[in-house]
């Protein structure tokens, strides 16, 4: 019978051993079949959150990996493709085909998730077919759970735009994007600052998210970049905090409780529209606190009604937002 636990066991003081071979010898590679109750209490599913039990509970849907418990665990099946962990650990003992896996391990789970957190709430013990890469820094773990997640929709955006942060150089746009966001959450004089901005996809308290904000914020740096040929970090992120903190002026209680009008992610992604175009036509030094203001006060009240907003979703929806706060706000 499945078990709704909810809570994952402490982490085992134990040692265990497993079947296992070795795939690959530099940096080691081995796949091994571990015990599921083990393996859950010695893996995290993100390095960012420090406990495991919530990293797991923002990360997985508790109704699929109940699902799992119930279909694959409850009936005594084996689950029929691999989890793929990551280890700063560069080596383990393998001896006639059993591996010894110390107590002190401690697995990112790169992919996986559910399978593995299905174990959670099932009395009965799976055995986890197991890839291990070892010897990985965290930059690497991130690229391989880019390499593997990149396209999956039940990533969330929001972690894979930090990751891109750690991980990729060779799209410099991109790069300036993560980092720019990033740095949103950093620099005191930001509305953002202390919180609001969700970087991961994994704190569901928080309204906005890196996901909604970053693609709106790389067509930005692109139309800057197209007009200036190069990316002056500084200049634009100085611009993105005016604007936030020309924003945050007119709903200033709205934007401290995450329920004002223009506090919500839609209406964010059409104003960072609205100021693609602007940079495309102004420099960014130009375009004071003040003067953005200015712009802003002149969007009515009708367009960000409750009634216009709830017709305003998908992308669809944005772009119609959008559409109507340019012809406001730039005539």
């Amino acid at each position: 019978m499945a078990k709704a636990k909810g809570n994952a066991p402490k982490k085992s003081a134990t040692s265990t051993e497993a079947p296992g071979i070795l795939l690959q010898e530099d940096p080691a590679v081995y796949m091994a079949a571990i015990p599921g109750r083990w393996l859950l209490e010695h893996s995290t599913p993100s390095w960012r959150i420090s406990d495991p039990e919530r990293g797991f509970q923002r990360i997985v849907k508790e109704a699929r990996a109940k699902e799992i418990a119930h279909s694959v665990l409850d009936m005594g099946r084996t689950f029929p493709n691999s989890i793929t962990l990551a280890t700063k650990d560069k080596t383990f003992k393998l001896r006639d085909g059993r591996l010894q896996l110390p107590a002190r391990t401690k697995f990112l789970v790169v992919d996986g998730q559910h399978r593995l957190w299905a174990q959670n709430y099932s009395e009965v013990e799976g055995t986890y077919p197991c890839i291990l890469h070892m010897s990985r820094t965290e930059e690497e773990m991130a690229e391989l759970f880019l390499e593997i997640n990149d396209n999956q929709k039940r990533v969330p955006s929001s972690l894979r735009w930090d990751l891109i942060r750690l991980v990729r150089n060779d799209d410099p746009v991109m790069v300036a994007t993560s980092e720019m966001v990033y740095a949103l959450t950093l620099r005191a004089d930001s509305p953002f600052y202390g919180g609001g901005l969700d970087l991961t996809g994994e704190k569901k308290e928080f309204t906005i998210k890196q996901g909604s904000l970053a693609p709106e914020i790389k067509t930005l740096l692109s139309k800057y970049q197209k007009r200036y040929k190069e990316i002056d970090f500084d200049v634009v992120l100085d611009l993105l905090i005016r604007y936030f903190t020309a924003i945050r002026s007119i709903d200033p209680a709205g934007w401290e409780t995450a329920t004002g009008k223009f506090f919500k992610a839609r209406v964010l992604r059409a104003l960072l529209r609205v100021l693609a175009d602007l940079v495309s036509k102004t420099p960014a030094a130009e375009l004071t606190t003040m003067m953005l203001l200015d712009l802003l006060s002149k969007i009515s009240e009708a367009t960000l009604s409750p009634e216009a907003l709830r017709a305003t979703q998908g992308s669809a929806g944005v772009q119609d937002l959008y559409a109507e706060m340019a012809k406001q706000m730039l005539g």
